[in-house]
């Protein structure tokens, strides 16, 4: 497993809803995304800056911000790969769905450690890892 000094693992997905287009979700991720249940939702694409304000709407979101000595992530790193992933979906009509799930924010930046994509392909999807 993947770790970096003061971490915190971040749900980010898009799924396309058949109305509104593809939803953005981000929130609290790896495997204590169920668990907690704090995410923030919006319509794809995101501006950097709505990217960091999702991201900033989290309950815990001073976890990323840094609190009681222990330095604040990268939240520029983290708003761009969330805006990275709402964009792909907004790019690619043929994506259903699409998680990176955890994506580990630390100080120094953010790295995905695994991915999850559906492809449309008529009746059914495909899967990507």
């Amino acid at each position: 497993m993947v770790r970096a000094p003061h971490s915190h693992e971040l749900i980010v997905g898009v799924r396309r809803d058949p109305s509104f287009g593809p939803i953005v979700m981000v929130g609290t991720g790896g495997v204590t995304a169920e668990l907690a249940a704090d995410t923030a939702v919006a319509l794809a694409p995101l501006t950097h800056g709505h990217a960091k304000r999702l991201l900033l709407r989290l309950r815990h979101a001073q976890l990323l911000t840094g609190r009681r000595g222990v330095p604040a992530v990268n939240l520029d790193a983290a708003a761009q790969a969330v805006q990275a992933v709402a964009q792909a979906a907004a790019e690619h009509g043929e994506l259903t769905a699409l998680e990176v799930n955890p994506l580990l924010v630390h100080p120094h930046g953010a790295t995905a450690l695994d991915a999850h994509g559906v492809l449309s392909t008529g009746d059914s999807g495909s899967v990507l890892h």
